[in-house]
């Protein structure tokens, strides 16, 4: 049976996955399910990149759990992401393979970033909108992010670092030992990597400084029970004395406090140590605490990308205005391109999410003459590879940079093989469909827009133009005799008929 009126959001963090179903409810969706696992990814991740063996299987069976529960729920309606861990795999590809089969939906690697920008939009969500600005502390199991902003959904300012609980108690207690020596170094470390981003942080300016996620409602709990007389949250000052109870336990198993569960003992030291590194740094006295972390945020990212509120959509246009993007072309291409997925889109099995890819990649085609003309795809390429662009995950962006590296010029069908093999029959499509289209707008003219029709069956499409329409552009006519040559790497064939449906000599 299908839950229609559902929608989830999964957060595959290092140290716990989060997923909570929410139904909408009046335009607004009310929470009616969570689920955690404190799964540790991070920790069984190795120097080589690699998940060891057991931490690989309790992630899996996890997923799993997770995806009993999302059954039912409609695909465009679940968002699932991972952060730090998912990142740092020497191979995510293959991991994601096995891992999107357990959970029953594709898995979004998104950037430190773009996590930043869920974990603000989420803190939001559970609190008023800011009278002033507000910096917002997270602190997950493999990294911590700092995100300061004015508006409720859009900030101003995000950074992410590879800190977190579960990362900096390895690294700072390997053998679960706790000294000042160790705290002091670990310390000085991190706070050297926040210096300089710190510095912008606190010219920005902020009016109040709010914590989420695990670690610091932990901390906060800890806080709680040693000294109630305080109000809600984290004190600087009090935080100074849990730091040497911590010292004072030595060893991660002697940690004897109470508000802190017994699953988040072995990781809370290191979470400890970032928190009060981060606000000593920033000079933080007070930091309030949010109930909402990522995995809220992610859940109104979502329905707003359904709600024609997709921060996607910004984010393309910003990059058009910065790269000064020729727009009447790229409109003609988009248009063409729209126009062409529309009479293919049922027998290719496209749907809107393809269409949008196919939108932004005709708006973003030609960033890379901001850098130089030879070559101009391949700086397209990179930039839409490498670039931050929010509201995008790791892999939509490499669909994009795939996507601008082989719209011209002979086709590489290797580097699809690059792309999670889920997307590589609708990534070519699109390709052979990009192509087309600026084979057709070549001459930068509203020529373009001529009647054409197009039919696909299996991998042959038919192209009918105009009776006599290629014999007066002939420079068209070549290009797309070209295309059926680099078509065919992709095994699609292209065939280029009259719009009586007569072939073309």
């Amino acid at each position: 049976m299908t839950e229609s009126g559902l929608y989830a959001a999964v957060d595959l963090g290092s140290n716990s996955f989060h997923m909570i179903v929410a139904r909408l409810d009046n335009g607004q969706l009310r929470v009616i399910d969570r689920i955690k696992d404190m799964v540790r990814l991070g920790g069984g991740l190795g120097r080589d990149g690699q998940l060891d063996p057991e931490t690989r299987e309790r992630a899996l069976a996890s997923l799993s759990r997770f995806g009993q529960r999302l059954a039912g729920i409609p695909d465009q309606q679940i968002r699932a992401v991972g952060t730090q861990t998912f990142r740092r795999l020497r191979n995510p590809a293959a991991f994601l393979v096995v891992a999107e089969t357990a959970l029953g939906c594709p898995i979004d690697i998104v950037s430190g970033r773009e996590e930043a920008r869920l974990v603000y939009l989420g803190v939001s969500q559970g609190m008023p909108a800011p009278k002033g600005r507000r910096l917002v502390i997270d602190i997950g199991g493999g990294s911590t992010e700092l995100v300061i902003g004015a508006s409720a959904t859009e900030p101003a300012q995000a950074e992410s670092f590879g800190h977190g609980c579960v990362a900096v108690t390895r690294s700072a207690f390997p053998d679960g030992r706790i000294t000042p020596e160790r705290w002091q170094r670990a310390s000085r470390m991190i706070a050297a990597e926040l210096q300089g981003h710190a510095e912008i942080f606190r010219r920005f300016g902020w009016d109040e400084a709010v914590g989420s996620s695990g670690t610091i409602k932990a901390v906060a709990s800890m806080l709680a029970t040693l000294q109630p007389d305080l109000r809600p949250g984290v004190h600087r000052g009090a935080l100074a004395d849990l730091c040497e109870r911590m010292l004072k336990a030595g060893h991660v198993d002697n940690i004897d406090i109470a508000g802190v569960s017994e699953r988040r003992k072995p990781v809370i030291a290191g979470g400890l140590l970032v928190l009060d590194t981060v606000m000593e740094t920033l000079a933080i006295e007070h930091l309030q605490v949010s109930e909402f972390a990522l995995r809220e945020g992610l859940l109104h990212d979502l329905l707003g990308r359904l709600e024609d509120r997709d921060p996607r959509d910004n984010t393309v246009q910003a990059m058009v205005k910065r790269y000064q993007v020729d727009i009447e072309q790229a409109n003609r291409i988009a248009d063409w391109t729209r126009t062409a997925l529309d009479q293919v889109a049922e027998d290719w099995r496209l749907g809107p999410a393809h269409a949008d890819m196919l939108f932004w990649i005709s708006q973003l085609h030609e960033i890379g003459l901001a850098i130089a003309h030879d070559n101009d795809h391949l700086h397209t390429g990179y930039i839409l590879e490498h670039a931050d662009m929010p509201g995008f995950g790791r892999q939509e962006q490499q669909v994009l940079a795939t996507l601008a590296r082989l719209q011209r010029q002979r086709i590489q069908p290797e580097l699809l093989n690059k792309l999670p093999p889920r997307l590589h029959d609708s990534v070519r499509r699109l390709l052979a469909l990009l192509r087309i289209g600026l084979a057709m707008g070549r001459a930068r003219s509203d020529r373009i827009m001529i009647d054409f029709g197009l039919s696909a069956d299996n991998d042959t499409l038919r192209l009918a133009l105009p009776s006599g329409w290629l014999q007066a552009h002939p420079l068209t006519r070549q290009d797309l005799e070209v295309e059926q040559l680099q078509l065919a790497r992709l095994d699609i064939s292209l065939a280029l008929e009259a719009l009586d449906q007569s072939p073309l000599a």
